[in-house]
């Protein structure tokens, strides 16, 4: 997909002008809103007042919650090389490939929100860190925040979107060794200022973030594992809130509570859940909902107890992975092959009886760490800024008949 211009040489004829000005400004606005994005980016080449439109910035949030409120709801799977674009229903068909339109092989997964892949190149550090749109293929580039300098333990991203302000924006956590201890720094990026800020006010001191993969974005706020005064002990959920930009801490169900280095938080529908493997065995794991978020008192054991504890037994192969839940309430999980090495992608029906709840592969390969599913959504966001993709895809995407 090219960068689309206003004609220059080909301005419209006298009965296409004539057919444009009999619809009111709005109803335009309302049609362009509705159409997919593929055919919202070609719908620039018409005209310059159509060009104008479609490019401000105000008319992006208004098809961005069009598409929201008309799309049946995609997912986004990372595998080696390549993302594509998933049917969200039970054969979790792949409908499109997407290159990245850069070279290198370091970038990992760090979330999406609203069309927007978060993509961030761990080594070395200060990383790279892209926000990239692949339905309308541009990219933006986050400069990098001026750290100061020290020794860098671990440091920890997340992504999401500032709905009263209308901003992109990602933290960033840098734990540094300095004179014997470790001290935390928190760094919150946006795309608005394109700019990073120290957070000073409310930094998360004597906190211990843990080096996990990505946070979880939920209602307005990026969650993560970590520990209260370096105590692994301690272990707490926090959260910063993108629109105030404060911190806070939810604590994890008290009946559940063991350290175990894989434990995830992951989006929950509108809140937020944890998975926590049990210590001794990969193939046991607890699925705790927070069904009131915010609320501590509301965490809820969604798997039913199995002999004297709470936790499901999985019969087949060891849990690798845990992405998240489809709309149709099943669990995405990474498990181990059954025969050969490597790993796939797996469901498990959270819905259906205890003694009924089994795997259910999908036969998509994966890798450990490597592989990610997200909940996506097309829009135009970046379409007013950020670079065009220069590199990848050439060939127009195909609906496959087959999995890919």
């Amino acid at each position: 997909m090219s960068e689309y211009l206003p004609p220059e040489s080909s301005p419209p004829t006298k009965k296409k002008k004539e057919m444009l000005s009999y619809l009111p400004p709005e109803v335009i606005t309302l049609i362009l809103s509705r159409l997919p994005v593929e055919s919202a980016v070609k719908c620039t080449a018409v005209c310059k007042a159509w060009y104008a439109l479609i490019k401000d910035p105000s008319f992006i949030p208004t098809h961005l919650q069009q598409a929201v409120s008309l799309q049946e709801g995609d997912l986004l799977h990372h595998g080696f090389i390549f993302f594509h674009m998933c049917w969200d229903n039970g054969a979790f068909v792949g409908y499109k490939k997407l290159r990245l339109p850069f070279k290198s092989g370091g970038f990992k997964y760090f979330g999406t929100c609203n069309g927007l892949i978060c993509l961030v190149n761990v080594y070395p550090f200060p990383w790279d860190v892209i926000l990239w749109n692949p339905c309308i293929r541009r990219h933006f580039i986050l400069p990098k925040p001026d750290l100061p300098h020290g020794t860098i333990r671990r440091a920890t991203l997340g992504f999401g979107f500032d709905s009263l302000s209308d901003d992109y924006k990602a933290l960033l956590l840098v734990v540094f060794h300095k004179d014997g201890q470790d001290s935390i720094e928190a760094w919150l990026f946006s795309l608005n200022k394109c700019s990073w800020r120290r957070i000073t006010e409310v930094s998360p001191k004597h906190r211990c973030c843990s080096g996990v993969r990505q946070m979880a974005f939920v209602n307005g706020a990026l969650h993560w594992h970590g520990f209260l005064n370096y105590d692994a002990l301690s272990h707490v959920i926090f959260a910063f809130d993108l629109s105030t930009e404060k911190f806070h801490v939810m604590s994890y169900p008290n009946t559940s509570v063991h350290f175990h280095p894989h434990i995830s938080v992951i989006k929950y529908e509108e809140s937020i859940a944890v998975i926590i493997p049990a210590s001794h065995n990969y193939n046991r794991v607890d699925l705790w909902v927070m069904k009131e978020y915010s609320v501590n008192s509301s965490w809820t054991n969604v798997l039913h107890p199995t002999g004297e504890g709470r936790e499901l037994v999985i019969d087949t192969a060891g849990l690798m992975d845990v992405y998240g839940v489809r709309k149709n309430g099943e669990l995405l999980v990474n498990v181990t092959r059954e025969h050969g090495r490597g790993c796939e992608l797996a469901t498990l029906d959270l819905n259906c009886h205890q003694n009924e709840q089994r795997l259910k592969r999908l036969g998509i390969r994966t890798q450990h760490g490597d592989s990610y599913v997200g909940s996506f959504v097309e829009s135009l966001v970046l379409f007013d800024k950020g670079e065009q993709d220069t590199k990848g895809q050439k060939r127009k995407n195909r609906k496959p008949k087959k999995r890919y």
